[in-house]
C-alpha cells in the first residue's frame, strides 16, 4: 500500500486464504508513517503470531483503531469479513458502504 497511485475508495490488503495469519501478516506487511494508532506492543505481539496470548486482542485494537494515511489526503480504516480490507468511509457510495458493511 505504499504506492503514488490513487486509491480507490474500498481495497482488499488480505484474503481470507491467510487464516489465522492475517494479523500476522499486517504486523510485517503494513509498516511505515502511513500506518497510525498501531501500538509497538500491539505489532510485536502480531508479529510473534496466533500462538501469543494476546494475539485476538490486539488484532481488535488494530480493526478498531489504525488508519492509513494516503499520500493525497486521504484516510482509510480497517475492516474484516473474513477478507480484510482497507476503506475511504468519505470516498465510498451508498451501494458500496451497503456491500461492504451490509
Amino acid at each position: 500500500m505504499a504506492s503514488n497511485r490513487k486509491m480507490g475508495a474500498v481495497e482488499i490488503l488480505f484474503d481470507s486464504a491467510s487464516g489465522q495469519y492475517i494479523p500476522q501478516r499486517f504486523a510485517e506487511e503494513c509498516i511505515g508513517p502511513q500506518w497510525h494508532n498501531v501500538s509497538e506492543d500491539d505489532r510485536a505481539i502480531l508479529a510473534a503470531g496466533p500462538e501469543h496470548g494476546l494475539y485476538w486482542e490486539a488484532w481488535n485494537s488494530v480493526l478498531d483503531n489504525a488508519e492509513f494515511h494516503a499520500h493525497d489526503g486521504a484516510v482509510y480504516r480497517l475492516h474484516q469479513d473474513d477478507d480484510v480490507f482497507v476503506y475511504c468511509l468519505e470516498r465510498m457510495t451508498s451501494e458500496e458502504q451497503i456491500n461492504l458493511f451490509g
